[in-house]
């Protein structure tokens, strides 16, 4: 909604020609018309509603399992987390297309990264408390022998 909004309040500012590609550096070295911007949000779009479609599916699957509230609870906040982070990814490329500032990598794709960081370490944590959890009871049995 806020890149739609930006890019109606801004049309007429935006210039004719905008940077349509950037180098590994963030700095532009292609140019198109600023039509470009109409399709780059209408992917936007698209890739929210995918993102929002796997979701659903997912939480389907998952509520029809026999799984922990706890797993739920964190693969739903791992989907909102990367559909939150693409948009904001896709509003902050188009606004350095429509402004024609070269890109910060970083300030773009970073949450991004981030999110998949998080994912990362959440998923090995989850792996390292089940592992303790099944190796646990093996070693109380020893003991025990």
């Amino acid at each position: 909604i806020l890149t739609f909004l930006f890019l109606v309040i801004q049309w007429n500012q935006i210039p004719i020609q905008i940077p349509t590609h950037y180098d590994i550096y963030g700095t532009m070295d292609n140019y198109g018309q600023k039509t470009s911007l109409i399709g780059l949000f209408i992917i936007e779009i698209v890739i929210y509603l995918l993102l929002k479609a796997i979701q659903w599916i997912v939480k389907l699957a998952i509520n029809s399992s026999n799984t922990k509230k706890s797993f739920k609870q964190y693969i739903s906040f791992i989907a909102e987390l990367f559909i939150l982070m693409s948009n904001f990814s896709f509003s902050m490329l188009i606004y350095h297309m429509a402004t024609s500032s070269n890109i910060s990598f970083w300030l773009t794709f970073g949450p991004l990264v981030l999110a998949i960081l998080i994912f990362v370490l959440l998923s090995l944590n989850s792996k390292l408390v089940n592992a303790k959890s099944a190796f646990t009871p093996k070693l109380r049995a020893q003991k025990n022998a």
